[in-house]
């Protein structure tokens, strides 16, 4: 018989499941509607901090399931899951307080001139 606790375990993990998808998908429309690319929003906190919340949640959900199972986990399973929740939860916070700061559509890598030197000087014309 499942117990209260189990149901609710079960759905952490499996809410978190579906944000991870529904982040894929909005920000899908997004960069449809604007026109853009992936490679550009992957480095936004609009993309990001929902991403890795969900992700904390998905990695937590699954270390309290093998945690609090009627036959537990292994021990270092449970470890590793709660590190890697540990570890995108850091990541949610570090996106969110950029976003709080410069914006939800500041990226957090910004290209810089000495980036653009070694590619080759995008956009100038070479004439030889």
């Amino acid at each position: 018989m499942f117990s209260m606790t189990d149901v609710m375990i079960d759905a952490l993990w499996i809410l978190a499941l579906a944000g991870v998808f529904a982040t894929f998908s909005y920000t899908d429309w997004l960069r449809h509607e604007q026109r853009g690319r992936w490679r550009d929003q992957w480095a936004l906190p609009r993309f990001l901090v929902p991403l890795n919340g969900s992700l904390t949640a998905f990695c937590a959900g699954l270390a309290l399931n093998g945690a609090t199972a009627y036959t537990p986990d292994p021990w270092w399973q449970t470890a590793i899951w709660s590190v890697l929740a540990i570890l995108f939860a850091v990541q949610t916070f570090t996106a969110w307080r950029f976003a709080t700061a410069k914006g939800w559509e500041a990226p957090l890598e910004e290209k810089t001139q000495t980036d653009e030197a070694a590619n080759g000087r995008e956009g100038m014309d070479h004439q030889e």
